[in-house]
């Protein structure tokens, strides 16, 4: 149930896109209905699936030609978004642990560092984004909240609170990565209920964390990018 959200999500956003451009998506998406049905169950050996679901999942919601921002569907990086000249570059990361967190930025932003020496011109940046749902939640539990209101309050301040604690995990990564490596997106999902409405829902939040130092124009960057993959109703 938890997942059926991303596929449809993923559907309501690109089917207006011309199928021989979605090649990319129909990998990702044959590749993430495999694994534990369970996202309990996952062990180390069986992430792919939704590893490859969260990037299509990403590449989905940040495609919004009407507010001036589209996927690079052909990226040789996880996925990419055109926003006016500037191309980001984006490396998808789940992780399981907060002791991973360290290590899984590294590896991603290693990653943007090999794809952006391929890239000439000032108009290329990277991204690292790392869905941290199993950090909060193995999988398996139900976050309870009295009403709507307050369960958006409490999934905010989680999100708040996770970059406060964890950002300098990845800050002394970045120390030693290219300066067109600007920050890092993250995005938090899990299943709740709202006691008010006695439904069960899905609650996600999607978080900005610039890296230390960025010009003002990568910081707009970053924010419009944000605000997009936070507004989409």
């Amino acid at each position: 149930m938890f997942e059926v959200y991303d596929f449809i999500d993923i559907y309501e956003s690109l089917k207006g896109v011309p199928f021989e451009q979605l090649a990319s998506i129909k990998e990702k998406l044959q590749k993430a209905v495999n694994g534990p049905i369970n996202a309990a169950e996952e062990t180390p050996q069986s992430t792919a699936a939704r590893n490859f679901l969260f990037e299509a999942a990403l590449a989905a919601r940040a495609h919004r030609p009407d507010r001036g921002l589209t996927t690079i569907f052909e990226a040789e990086s996880d996925t990419g978004v055109r926003i006016e000249s500037s191309k980001l570059w984006i490396e998808c990361k789940r992780v399981t642990t907060a002791d991973k967190l360290e290590a899984n930025a590294r590896k991603a932003s290693r990653q943007l560092e090999s794809v952006l020496r391929k890239r000439c011109g000032s108009g290329h940046r990277g991204i690292v984004a790392m869905d941290v749902s199993k950090i909060m939640n193995a999988g398996d539990k139900i976050f309870v909240s009295p009403t709507d209101s307050a369960l958006i309050h409490s999934v905010n301040n989680i999100m708040d609170q996770f970059i406060k604690k964890y950002s300098p995990n990845w800050e002394r990564v970045y120390e030693r990565r290219d300066r067109k490596i600007i920050g890092t997106i993250l995005r938090l999902a899990f299943m709740a209920t709202s006691e008010g409405r006695n439904i069960l829902v899905h609650a996600s939040q999607w978080g900005l964390n610039p890296r230390l130092g960025i010009s003002k124009s990568d910081d707009q960057v970053l924010r419009r990018l944000v605000t997009t993959l936070k507004d989409v109703a």
